[in-house]
């Protein structure tokens, strides 16, 4: 499916546009990728049946925008921004807390342009001086620019894996933890990994989370919640750990295990069966009652498939194979 691709195409022409202070535009170009980032049908299909204006917040404009891109594999008009915009937003984008109009404001008063730029304002003072900025979102930007530099990088399984394990044991010391196990990119065992998920049972969040930012590995306490908290660890990789209730957990696991691809694939055949399909369980579209959510095994079954193993999730078949009962035996460990 494209429609991942033309969402962030979409929003990546309105990061441009709001250095333009084209503020309709921004706000077209917003909704409608969020629309159809939200599609279950392949936007490709609408577009060869010449139906893209039919998709609600896309009009004749974003439709040709949209076209292009589908027809060349890239889009004239973004390529056409960036040479009229000098400011690398992609780059800037990998800062944490910088978003476009933070950018935007940063280029008018200083000409910061790039990463370059805005570390060496940052570390001159010039940054704090900015009305809504002060010392410390100065400092913090200091800070979110080493950490882009490490985040930017991905970490070998061999590496991300053994880190995974040693955090599962340290958590599976908490008598408080009824489950526990990794899920996203790590579970399917992908060659690189960029962050760790982990999801568990709890009936004390708040004590499962206490001690997971409190672990003597971590550098940096990203968040901490009552049931989701987020570090990062010495060795610069980010874990992520959430509390599920049980009744949702298969889900849930469902939901952050698979890649964007086989989760969109799985909502769309929901669709069709009349349910929904979230993180939350698999539910009756009509009544909303839940029938399926516990294990990822009834919830694959309820969508009239067989239990596909993590490391094939990826939309590159396995759907088409579970639907027809032919789903190949993965060689074990």
């Amino acid at each position: 499916m494209k429609n991942l691709e033309v969402s962030e195409l979409l929003n990546e022409i309105a990061d441009y546009l709001e250095l333009k202070e084209e503020r309709f535009k921004v706000r077209a170009y917003r909704k409608a990728a969020l629309t159809i980032n939200s599609l279950s049908e392949d936007i490709a299909g609408i577009w060869e049946k010449d139906k893209l204006e039919e998709i609600p917040s896309v009009g004749e404009g974003i439709a040709k925008k949209i076209s292009d891109f589908l027809q060349n594999g890239k889009s004239a008009y973004l390529e056409k921004l960036k040479t009229q915009t000098p400011v690398d937003m992609e780059s800037l984008g990998q800062v944490e807390g910088l978003g476009p109009k933070t950018v935007a404001k940063l280029y008018k008063i200083l000409n910061i342009k790039n990463i370059k730029d805005l570390e060496k304002a940052a570390k001159k003072g010039k940054i704090r001086d900015i009305f809504g900025f002060g010392q410390i979102v100065e400092k913090n930007i200091l800070e979110s620019i080493e950490f882009s530099k490490k985040s930017s990088e991905r970490y070998l399984l061999g590496n991300a894996l053994p880190i995974a394990d040693e955090i599962i044991g340290k958590l599976k010391q908490l008598k408080e933890i009824n489950k526990i196990q990794v899920a996203g990119s790590t579970r399917r065992r992908k060659e690189t990994i960029r962050d760790i998920d982990i999801l568990i049972i709890s009936k004390k969040p708040e004590k499962v989370m206490d001690f997971f930012v409190n672990m003597d590995n971590v550098a940096d306490v990203l968040a901490h919640g009552k049931s989701k908290s987020s570090v990062r660890l010495n060795e610069g990789i980010q874990v992520d750990v959430r509390v599920i209730n049980k009744k949702s957990y298969g889900a849930a696991l469902m939901y952050f295990t698979g890649s964007r691809e086989h989760n969109i694939r799985l909502r769309k055949i929901a669709i069709d069966k009349k349910m929904k399909l979230s993180e939350y369980g698999l539910f009756n579209k009509k009544t909303n009652r839940m029938l399926a959510g516990r294990t990822e095994e009834e919830v694959y079954k309820k969508l009239g498939m067989g239990y596909i193993e993590p490391e094939i999730r990826e939309d590159d078949g396995e759907i088409e194979a579970a639907l027809k009962n032919k789903l190949p035996k993965l060689i074990n460990y």
